[in-house]
């Protein structure tokens, strides 16, 4: 039987074929484009015999060649800055790999962490599944403080505990607490 979904299901299936074709088309396009531009290129690049200009064969200079020398400059104004920086270093790091990652890190002391204790606690406590608002009332009463964005609390807890669960959306409960309690 062709019902209403299976309808929807075939003209979902029809889009996705038109869309990876119009793709595809696109592709070739900027496929043809790059090859043009690199042709003329190397025709501007042809030097002249009496250094003259021919307006007709002017070429600028590609966006992207303008955009690595600009690269180029920058990076060899910053090289100096990183030497006198890290100069126990025999090779200069760029900005990107000096910067240390702040993801992962725990801290033991912090607010959040106090925080995440007293969540364990809480879910310990609870057999079944909490609630979100049930939970985070529960913790900034005990805690005193407030929980600006829940949600990625829970992110947190459930990353550095895997103990935590969510059941259910806005619903978590703790598992495998026999070896604690």
């Amino acid at each position: 039987m062709f019902n209403e979904r299976e309808a929807l299901r075939l003209r979902l299936e029809q889009l996705n074929e038109a869309e990876v074709k119009v793709m595809r088309e696109y592709q070739i396009e900027r496929e043809k484009i790059y090859s043009k531009l690199r042709e003329l290129d190397t025709i501007s690049l042809v030097p002249k015999k009496n250094n003259q200009v021919d307006s007709k064969n002017f070429k600028l200079p590609v966006l992207a060649e303008l955009a690595a020398q600009e690269l180029r400059s920058y990076k060899s104004s910053q090289q100096p800055k990183q030497n006198l920086i890290s100069s126990s270093s025999a090779a200069p790091e760029t900005s990107s790999e000096s910067k240390p990652r702040r993801r992962g890190r725990i801290r033991p002391n912090s607010k959040a962490a106090k925080l995440r204790e007293i969540a364990i606690r809480i879910l310990k406590r609870h057999i079944a599944s909490i609630k979100s608002s049930e939970l985070q009332k529960e913790i900034e009463k005990e805690s005193g403080t407030e929980i600006p964005n829940m949600t990625m609390f829970m992110q947190g807890l459930i990353k550095m505990h895997p103990e935590v669960k969510k059941p259910y959306r806005g619903q978590y409960i703790i598992v495998n607490t026999s070896s604690e309690s």
